[in-house]
């Protein structure tokens, strides 16, 4: 395996670290572009990475400082070939809610975040031909829920993105997938699931059980099944594989 430089957002927690951990142990330098790059959290991914990692203050959602961030590390670093766009967000609200901040967060994290990130590491993987993306998008791009309007939004265009960006990338060596999972244990799921509890006046633990039952396996996703998939699709065993949304969902349909 050639070393590349390989950068993932979201890489301090869940599907966006075991990716980090298991890109590492293929044997590239990591990048972790995080809005969260301080504090205990920080320090303890900063031990686990250990060394051939870095880590950069990132919003993905904010195009000065996507260029920013990319500027630091074509500067300090060098070209990355291998993106995995793993930062996201989770809101619940209802279309007829007179809030639309949940909307524009979610469109802008989930959404125009990968598409800044693609964007501004695009040419250098064209220059260099050789380029793996990986965009976490979620089985609920194709299925819509009740008061997840944002969300599903979002990740369905995750996935048409992905496939754009497979075809533009197509010529040049350059693969693009997106990965759907159903419920994954993450934070994001705990915090999910502790916000489900107090609506329905239960209690975390019953709520994360209540998700759970909703996968036909009865089981919740691991981050390192989702990080296994990533690890493969960044090598170069097989590069056709590309333009395609692969869903790990425990036999769910969301």
């Amino acid at each position: 395996m050639t070393e590349r430089i390989a950068v993932v957002t979201g890489g301090l927690t869940g599907i966006g670290l075991e990716s980090a951990k298991a890109l590492q142990k293929s044997g590239h330098k990591i990048i972790i572009g995080s809005r969260r790059c301080r504090g205990k959290q920080f320090e303890s991914v900063q031990k686990i990475l250990g060394k051939n990692s870095f880590f950069f203050h990132l919003d993905v959602g904010d195009e000065k400082s996507v260029k920013e961030f990319t500027s630091q590390i074509k500067k300090n670093i060098g070209d990355p070939s291998i993106l995995v766009n793993a930062a996201g967000i989770y809101r619940e609200a209802q279309i007829k809610d007179d809030n639309t901040e949940h909307w524009h967060d979610q469109l802008d994290v989930n959404l125009t975040g990968p598409f800044l990130m693609t964007k501004e590491l695009l040419p250098g993987m064209i220059n260099k031909k050789f380029g793996r993306i990986v965009n976490i998008a979620s089985t609920a791009g194709k299925v819509g829920a009740a008061g997840y309007a944002g969300y599903c939004a979002s990740k369905a265009g995750l996935i048409g993105l992905s496939k754009v960006t497979a075809l533009e990338g197509a010529p040049y060596n350059i693969s693009c997938l997106s990965v759907s999972p159903t419920w994954v244990e993450t934070p994001m799921m705990n915090n999910a699931a502790i916000r489900h509890s107090k609506k329905n006046d239960t209690t975390p633990d019953k709520a994360k059980e209540d998700l759970k039952k909703t996968n036909p396996q009865n089981r919740l996703v691991q981050p390192s099944e989702i990080a296994a998939l990533i690890a493969f699709a960044c090598g170069e065993n097989c590069p056709a594989l590309t333009n395609e949304d692969i869903q790990i969902n425990a036999g769910a349909l969301w």
